[in-house]
């Protein structure tokens, strides 16, 4: 386009926007304004009424459109950015697995060893609490490097369930108790998707539960009160928000959580904007949700809580040894055969593809957790046979985690239209282990290759997936740009991106992957009025350092033009790594 087109294109939504707008409430001005909108990144001063803002621009022009009871903001240098977008997070879990027993190790928590581990589960044990839940530990960074057992957790009790849950998710451990009372035994056949691990020379579970396994204990447990649910959801809004989240993602497995949702909004215990994306198996529950469309709203025009795509899980986590892969797993467990590459959760992979191809043909938008590379691939075939089938433009389907995509797949994913979701952190939390234990150098490097999308013209995002860690805008950010490891290693030091496409991934590629980006994403004149406000502007930080992008703070989160959090957050990264 040329500049006189552009000019021409900014006067007239300048003008539209004041047409539109009577008056200006409030005025952000004398900080660094950065909008996220390549044609004009950078702003003195933004006008905002009600939950929209209104103009953008220089600060006499709109200085001149304010009024005796316009509100006027100095960010003091301050930087401003659009509200940060969670492109897939587990919101109501995050809140109630803090209400679990954190087995979490460092630089999270402080579980290093099985002792520990005992021990903190049989401290919530002792209390009055009918059920021991636990969340959070990892196996390779235990003293002992293995799973506990459900020989581990009968210390805990012998009388109630004590289940506990993989910091992948993925895999879940119980208690004699748990096994019992879920009908698990010697003679239980492994579920669609999932395994129950059992010993070699009893045939007994040894309380060790992999992929879809876990639901069968956790089905047991007894379900939560609308108090707790409603307590989760106000907690989870907290982190967010702290964190400079506007919008958060939700995955629940039945359309009542939608209520949930509806009655946290009303009663101030959500206080951000929530996207769900329904998580089901077949077409009949699919139906039974409100909405078909991704960035549908029902909340009036409040824009609240949106509905998403249908949610699949193909595969497990590569740390949980459950994701799939087309190769070997570097470092084989005892009981594996040495040519272990981790499974489908699918068990009938025609039965994966027709659900693809019709939720596809019905319309949905459909995202789909692949961690391994033979996950990814089997979900870009689901893909290209459904595109096939039924033609259709601009479904936006998109691929959860993304860890470990090959080169050649960037390629497909490109060709289908078929957008990452990058699970950027695992360079950060997991990259040693993924280089050095489970999987080498060479596929290590190419993990979560952001750059490499940006490279074939994708729109990439990334993510957090908490509470598999904590939620953190920074982290997200300054992982996307140094990808060090926890012990200070680079992992694939060619798959780094600068600043501004680090920050696109949590806001305008978010908006966008979601049908979203005519409401948020940038700082323009129509949009939602969400923003964060960060102690340093990113993108002169990592000019300069990017190391130093650890340091900047969230200060202030603001959705639709009301202060949601005001205070002092650092990154987990600026404690990991101190000057």
């Amino acid at each position: 386009m040329s500049r006189l087109l552009v000019s021409a294109s900014v006067a007239l939504l300048a003008s539209t926007a004041t047409a539109a707008y009577a008056q200006v409430d409030r005025i952000y001005f004398g900080g660094d304004i950065v909008t996220m909108n390549d044609a004009n990144l950078f702003v003195e001063a933004v006008a905002i009424e009600g939950d929209r803002i209104t103009h953008v621009g220089r600060m006499v022009d709109i200085e001149a459109l304010a009024d005796d009871s316009t509100e006027r903001v100095d960010l003091e240098g301050r930087t401003m950015l659009p509200g940060f977008i969670d492109p897939h997070g587990h919101f109501i879990a995050a809140g109630t697995w803090g209400l679990q027993v954190d087995l979490n190790p460092p630089p999270i928590g402080t579980t290093t060893n099985m002792d520990q581990l005992v021990a903190k589960l049989t401290e919530r044990a002792d209390t009055d609490a009918p059920v021991v839940l636990g969340t959070s530990y990892d196996d390779t960074l235990l003293a002992e490097n293995r799973h506990p057992t459900r020989e581990d957790l009968d210390k805990v009790s012998t009388t109630k369930l004590v289940i506990i849950r993989h910091i992948s998710g993925h895999v879940s451990v119980a208690n004699s108790k748990a096994l019992e009372e879920a009908g698990i035994t010697a003679d239980t056949p492994n579920p669609d998707g999932g395994r129950i691990e059992k010993n070699e020379e009893t045939g007994e579970p040894t309380g060790v539960l992999e992929g879809n396994a876990g639901a069968l204990v956790r089905d047991i447990v007894p379900e939560t009160t609308r108090e707790d649910e409603l307590a989760a959801i106000r907690k989870a809004a907290e982190l967010w928000t702290a964190h400079g989240f506007t919008t958060a993602n939700d995955q629940p497995t039945e359309p009542e959580a939608i209520d949930l949702y509806r009655e946290a909004l009303e009663s101030g215990d959500l206080s951000l904007r929530l996207i769900y994306w329904p998580r089901e198996r077949t077409m009949e529950d699919a139906r039974e949700y409100p909405a078909v469309t991704s960035g549908t709203d029902l909340t009036a025009g409040r824009n609240m809580i949106v509905s998403g795509p249908m949610k699949i899980t193909v595969d497990g986590s590569p740390q949980g040894y459950t994701a799939h892969f087309s190769q070997p797993y570097m470092t084989q467990r005892p009981h594996d055969d040495g040519d272990y590459k981790g499974f489908s959760y699918w068990d009938d992979r025609d039965e994966f593809f027709d659900f693809v191809e019709d939720l596809h043909r019905e319309g949905w938008q459909v995202t789909v957790h692949s961690n391994g590379d033979q996950g990814i691939q089997n979900t870009l075939d689901a893909f290209a046979a459904a595109q096939l089938a039924a033609p259709r433009e601009d479904a936006r389907h998109t691929i959860q985690h993304s860890q470990f995509t090959r080169p050649d797949q960037l390629n497909q994913m490109a060709a289908l239209d078929v957008h990452p979701d990058f699970f950027i952190g695992h360079t950060f939390y997991w990259g040693d282990r993924h280089k050095n234990v489970f999987f080498g150098e060479s596929r290590a490097n190419h993990m979560s290759p952001l750059k490499g999308a940006y490279d074939h013209g994708l729109r990439p995002t990334t993510h957090t997936d908490t509470p598999v860690v904590p939620i953190d805008g920074i982290q997200m950010i300054w992982s996307s740009v140094n990808r060090m490891s926890t012990g200070g290693d680079i992992i694939g030091e060619d798959q780094r991106v600068p600043p501004l496409e680090a920050i696109k991934a949590i806001t305008t590629n978010a908006a966008w992957q979601y049908f979203q980006e005519d409401l948020k994403g940038s700082i323009e004149p129509g949009k939602l009025a969400d923003f964060v406000i960060l102690s340093e502007n990113p993108l002169s930080v990592g000019h300069l350092d990017p190391m130093k992008i650890k340091d900047i703070r969230v200060l202030e989160t603001i959705v639709g033009g009301e202060t949601v959090f005001e205070g002092e957050t650092r990154s987990i990264v600026a404690r990991q790594f101190p000057d």
